[in-house]
């Protein structure tokens, strides 16, 4: 393999960054929480005699955008749990009373509205954390938190109240323990609080976290020392089940009206306070909101994350292997036949948690229904992760696609990976090194199934740097997967050809910070170097970015990038309905602009615009967004985007139109009703999404969801649906 040279190249260093621990890490923060008996009322008033008793985290200090900052309000924090919930309570001084809060709907975007959060990580390994939100409405969000990603789609049941005062808003929340997993004899855990202000566009953190590093890093968590062993909340199940009326018409089939009535149900098992169990039965997504669609200007497929919740927690234990673009496991299959259309999932299981001091197991397997097109499936996954020193791991992970042929598993119709990794973190935070072996396995294919990955990061207080080495084999497959630049298209033959590749990317990044300057925050300097080889050591791809941002202290950007290209197309490929591009080489650069406004104001604007060179063409390229926000009723977005893409002749011209308002109106904290239409002429695609949500009880929804579709260059319905849906949190 040609790349572990480099690795133990980069191994050789790491002992002289590690010593090079956090300046004020877990050791410094300390939050002594005690035990209480006291029954305590969700009244937002803070008025029982616990409050008066806990201690106050109050040393709370600027993170972004300027570090050290004097704090403009005080801040206090306080925690406590009994035997069943976790119990927080917020204290936040401000005299000014123009909060912002961009919406009712749980879930809103942290970073864009004034709340306060906690996050606490119960087992203490810096790998995975829950993250609680509240605004001064009263409004919710909730996400996992884990070493790479911070997944808002998550969501769970808890408690909270909110009461505002001429200088302060006072917050209280109950957060179930069994929705922690959590070992009762680790009296340690993890913890942080940020307060958002963003009327004044400062973000707050409880410990004292270098600016290079996001508020939510978990490796800059403080210490929650508990007074004594918490409760063993093994045996606790809740049961999620739903009913679904349906009427839908498909009239590119000319299939009739389907009018079904479904049932369905989830269910959660705590097999011990560190330890869950998920089982499904006939699982039902139609409420999930539909995917935000792009032009796509790529030669492969678009990336689109995961929104059901029934893949969503702990999710990490499988999604990050391999390359973050290219995921050895991408759950979004699970429910789609061949040609990328959903067929019914009958059911399935999940069991992840934490097992001992040191170790997280993933264990996954689900089946769906056999259709006239294609056998039932079976997925199945198995993941077991070791945490080592401090922050670093290792890894692997098992996966198996497998036709039934009846009741019994094919002999020839499967798909199987498998994968070992290991990744070095210092303490810092600032030294990352990885190193990833692949395999795949199917019928009748033995040569060339292998991947193999590697890499190297650095980030210090301005300078950040990457450098990124893989190889993957023409035959290497991944049937739960999403490693799609292996296949090439042709389009004279209308065909797609595997090919394997090596490539390497490196990413270096300087930002000079303004301190206390009052309109600009910080620049930017960043070039990055992305280059792929074939098999036959033919340079295929080569990008070259070099680029410039301008961040304001009014939290608008502006930026510039100038891409320089080189593509050798080894097959026919067109952008157009004329003749496909040649095979051959292809120089071409064009210049990026961008620009955002201020996202504290009720109205913001974004644009981007890229001119230049497009392969033997031109590229004029231009989207145009504006977001009104009636706070916190309403929010009001429209988009744009036009691409001209002109070559020479035979080769033609095309232009591409995406237009996708998004209307949202927030009737309460409990009634929302948002349509989202999305024109896109390169789909050939008009779609309507509306979705009216009554929450009439935490976690307990009614849901009625409409959707269309049209062809857009011969005016027609596609396909059509409407869908009454009730579920109930027991």
């Amino acid at each position: 393999m040609k790349c572990c040279p480099l690795f133990i190249f980069i191994t050789a260093f790491l002992p002289s960054f590690s010593q090079n621990e956090p300046a004020q890490t877990q050791q410094s923060f300390i939050y002594n929480g005690i035990t209480t008996t006291e029954k305590i009322t969700i009244d937002g008033l803070l008025d029982e005699g616990i409050w008066e008793k806990v201690e106050k985290a109050c040393t709370f200090q600027e993170h972004w955008p300027q570090n050290g900052r004097e704090v403009i309000f005080k801040t206090e924090a306080m925690v406590t749990h009994d035997d069943q919930f976790l119990y927080v309570g917020f204290v936040c001084h401000d005299i000014d009373q123009h909060y912002i809060v961009q919406t009712l709907k749980r879930d809103y975007e942290f970073d864009g509205s004034d709340a306060m959060s906690i996050m606490v990580d119960p087992a203490g390994q810096q790998n995975t954390a829950y993250f609680f939100s509240i605004t001064p409405k009263g409004v919710q969000a909730d996400a996992i938190l884990n070493r790479f990603d911070f997944d808002a789609n998550w969501d769970t049941k808890w408690y909270s109240s909110v009461k505002t005062y001429d200088d302060k808003w006072v917050a209280e929340l109950a957060i179930p323990l069994h929705i922690m997993r959590y070992d009762p004899n680790q009296m340690t855990w993890g913890l942080n609080f940020i307060r958002g202000d963003v009327k004044n566009y400062r973000f707050y953190t409880w410990t004292k976290i270098p600016q290079q590093y996001d508020g939510i890093d978990l490796g800059y968590f403080g210490k929650l020392a508990w007074d004594g062993r918490l409760p063993n909340k093994k045996g606790k199940v809740t049961l999620i089940p739903y009913t679904n009326l349906s009427d839908a018409k498909d009239f590119e089939e000319n299939e009739n009206t389907a009018r079904k009535i479904g049932f369905g149900a989830d269910t959660k098992i705590t097999l011990s306070s560190s330890l869950n169990l998920d089982l499904t039965l006939n699982p039902d997504f139609s409420q999930v909101e539909v995917d935000q669609q792009v032009t796509n200007l790529t030669r492969f497929d678009v990336y689109f994350p995961e929104r059901r919740n029934f893949f969503l927690e702990n999710a990490d234990l499988f999604s990050q292997f391999g390359d973050p673009e290219s995921p050895i496991f991408f759950s979004r299959r699970i429910g789609l036949d061949d040609e990328g259309r959903s067929v019914p999932i009958l059911g399935g299981a999940r069991l992840t948690g934490n097992v001992g001091d040191s170790w997280r197991l993933g264990m996954l397997s689900m089946q769906t229904k056999e259709t006239a097109g294609q056998a039932g499936q079976n997925y199945s996954a198995f993941t077991l992760h070791k945490k080592l020193f401090k922050r670093s791991l290792v890894k692997g992970l098992l996966t198996n696609r497998q036709g039934m042929a009846g009741k019994e598993f094919s002999n020839i119709d499967y798909g199987r990976n498998a994968s070992l990794e290991a990744i070095y973190q210092n303490g810092e935070g600032s030294v990352l090194s990885w190193i990833g072996l692949h395999r795949s396995f199917k019928n009748n294919i033995e040569a060339k199934r292998s991947m193999y990955s590697t890499g190297f990061f650095i980030r210090k207080k301005n300078i950040a740097g990457l450098l990124s080495l893989s190889t993957v084999g023409t035959n290497y497959t991944s049937d739960m997967g999403f490693v799609n630049q292996l296949d090439l298209y042709d389009a004279l033959r209308d065909t797609v050809i595997r090919q394997g590749f090596h490539s390497a990317s490196n990413m270096l990044s300087y930002t000079l910070r303004t301190p206390n300057h009052k309109i600009v925050s910080s620049h930017e300097f960043r070039i990055n170097n992305n280059l792929k080889i074939n098999p036959d050591d033919l340079l295929t791809e080569w990008n070259l970015k070099a680029g410039y941002n301008l961040y304001f202290a009014s939290s608008s950007l502006s930026g510039i990038t100038l891409v320089h290209n080189f593509t050798r197309l080894l097959f026919p490929f067109s952008f157009t309905e004329d003749t496909p591009l040649v095979p051959g080489k292809y120089t071409y650069t064009n210049l990026k602009l961008e620009y955002s406004s201020d996202l504290r104001k009720k109205f913001v604007v974004k644009f981007e615009g890229t001119v230049g060179g497009f392969y033997n063409g031109d590229i004029q390229s231009t989207l145009f967004g504006v977001k009104y926000r009636a706070q916190p009723w309403g929010n009001f977005e429209m988009n744009v985007e036009y691409s001209d893409l002109k070559f020479p002749e035979p080769f033609g011209r095309a232009r591409f139109l995406l237009i996708n308002p998004r209307i949202e109106f927030n009737f309460s904290k409990n009634l929302f009703w948002t349509t989202f239409l999305q024109y896109n002429t390169q789909a050939d695609n008009f779609n309507v999404n509306s979705r009216l949500q009554w929450r009439y009880r935490p976690m307990s929804d009614i849901y009625l969801v409409y959707t269309d579709n049209h062809a857009v260059e011969f005016w027609g319905p596609k396909n059509r649906s409407m869908v009454l849906k009730i579920n109930y949190w027991f």
